[in-house]
């Protein structure tokens, strides 16, 4: 299966929202990585068939997903960033009301709702009013929602706001196995939310796709560009004002600094490994 995009263009009046966007998605998670107002939403409107694109086009396996229709649509599922609940529902009464305006026929619905639930570790609360769900819950039964036509697309937008820790390793857990049929698009500025579970990463930047690649290729393109430099209290300040800082800490009232530079360093500290999001600092801090 392959998703792809083709200069995709969008224009909000003057403002340039997407400007000649184009990636291609196979089976897997592929983390959709920017600051707010870099075009994630927007970009995400157009995959999902509810905003139209000035230019471009998109392919689901060599179809333009607009000549495609309603057929396109069904093999799409969606969590938006504030997904509205009804708070009296039941976990099963929502999931039922959702299931018929996706036109999920009343014989298999009920097996639907079923796999969903067990899908997103639900099963056992499916009685439970949507009003009494921890934040968590609430974003999990968004995912049962979303997967409940078994869509081949599924488009996450900032999912794991608000979550804690805990919530947001079940979060990457349920995604990961979702992801052995389906093209998963979870966008976030949030890097590890998809660090170690994408097979893929596209940055967007002020509408521009500026950088796309899996996690240890955009890693190693950082390969001597990232420092430990153990410095003083009274030398942080100077650090601050001429250097990329990624991570500061203190350890034994000792002070060292991860710092981002081509500069070398090596005669003030040592070279690291980088990380995702030292990968997404570089784009956007820069």
């Amino acid at each position: 299966m392959e998703l792809k995009i083709e200069q995709i263009c969008k224009k909000y009046g003057k403002q340039v929202a997407l400007n000649n966007v184009s990636a291609t998605f196979h089976e897997g998670i592929y983390g959709l990585l920017g600051p707010n107002g870099a075009g994630k939403t927007t970009l995400i409107s157009i995959i999902i068939g509810i905003l139209n694109a000035d230019k471009g086009r998109i392919l689901l396996d060599g179809q333009d997903t607009i000549k495609m229709g309603k057929d396109y649509l069904d093999l799409i599922g969606f969590l938006p960033q504030s997904p509205l609940f009804y708070k009296d529902f039941t976990i099963w009464e929502f999931l039922d009301y959702i299931a018929a305006l996706k036109d999920i026929p009343k014989h298999v619905r009920k097996e639907r709702i079923e796999e969903s639930l067990e899908q997103v570790n639900l099963t056992e609360e499916w009685k439970k009013k949507v009003g009494a769900l921890s934040g968590g819950m609430r974003q999990r039964l968004g995912i049962a929602q979303a997967i409940l036509n078994n869509p081949k697309v599924l488009v996450l937008d900032e999912p794991t706001a608000g979550l804690d820790p805990r919530e947001r390793i079940r979060f990457r857990n349920i995604i990961s196995n979702l992801s052995k049929d389906k093209i998963i698009l979870l966008a976030t500025h949030i890097v590890s939310d998809v660090e170690y579970i994408s097979v893929g990463n596209v940055f967007l930047k002020k509408g521009q796709l500026i950088k796309q690649g899996n996690t240890q290729e955009l890693c190693n393109d950082m390969r001597g560009k990232v420092w430990q430099v153990e410095t003083t209290e009274q030398e942080i300040e100077r650090w601050l004002d001429n250097y990329l800082i990624a991570n500061m800490k203190i350890e034994q009232n000792k002070h060292f600094l991860r710092i981002i530079s081509e500069e070398d360093l090596s005669s003030y500290g040592v070279k690291l490994d980088a990380n995702l999001e030292d990968v997404f600092l570089s784009i956007f801090e820069c």
